[in-house]
């Protein structure tokens, strides 16, 4: 080939993959009208949460932030975070480490309300008995809140109990809040806002949690409406998707 026909061959051969190229990527845009409305549509809804996520998140932790300045420090005792007392006969906080069912026992505790739903291994269940504490088992879904019936049974377990009573589930924030929440009012102890107050102090509950003890009262523990519970469980998917991982 002669050096004048080169660059004419060049030339050539890029055209040539410039046509291939616009034809495959042509082949990859939508063509057909509803499937470019349908990635619209997939594109504002996914936008939308994510706007809706950013702001009921924030929102939760800035009133959590504010509520925290305003209460006193948790407690500190080995192996469990957030503990703290209820009142004279409850005490609240995370899930205890071996170390902090040791710590429970020689704290006086002898009744222990697990709140957790998760699947435990055998280990993690006998790890209570085998420091003399007694279990009782109460599962909640994680972000979820406790229904009537359970809420009536831990009344009964607190107020039975040999001593004093630890309750927890994983965190110890908004499971263990919203009982502890539902003690208080059923008790007398404390108003809904009060209530609320006390459990936003410790840590950022779910949507559905907040409205659960919001809506408390003397006489019943009823759980949020079914939309309520919808866009609480929406709003919490990211950090419950985290937290099974």
């Amino acid at each position: 080939m002669s050096s004048a026909a080169a660059p004419a061959r060049a030339a050539a051969l890029l055209a040539s993959a410039r046509a291939a190229g616009a034809r495959a990527w042509g082949g990859l845009k939508p063509r057909h009208p509803i499937t470019r409305r349908a990635l619209k549509a997939v594109v504002l809804c996914v936008l939308g949460y994510t706007v809706f996520w950013l702001t009921s998140a924030l929102g939760v932790l800035a009133v959590s932030a504010w509520a925290g300045e305003h209460a006193p420090d948790d407690g500190e005792l080995a192996g469990i975070k957030h503990f703290q007392p209820v009142d004279d006969r409850l005490w609240r906080g995370s899930a205890p480490s071996p170390d902090g069912y040791r710590a429970l026992a020689a704290h006086g505790i002898r009744t222990v309300v697990d709140l957790r739903a998760e699947d435990l291994s055998g280990a993690a269940l006998a790890q209570p008995k085998r420091t003399g504490l007694h279990v009782v088992r109460m599962p909640i879904r994680d972000g979820q809140t406790p229904d009537g019936r359970q809420v009536d049974r831990f009344l009964r377990v607190v107020a039975e109990a040999d001593g004093p009573v630890f309750v927890h589930c994983g965190a110890g924030v908004g499971r263990t809040g919203s009982m502890a929440a539902a003690y208080l009012v059923r008790t007398g102890q404390a108003t809904s806002r009060q209530a609320a107050l006390r459990t936003l102090a410790v840590g950022p509950p779910s949507l559905e949690q907040i409205y659960y003890v919001l809506s408390a009262d003397r006489h019943a523990s009823r759980q949020p409406p079914g939309v309520v519970s919808l866009i609480s469980r929406i709003a919490d998917a990211p950090r419950r998707i985290k937290a099974s991982l």
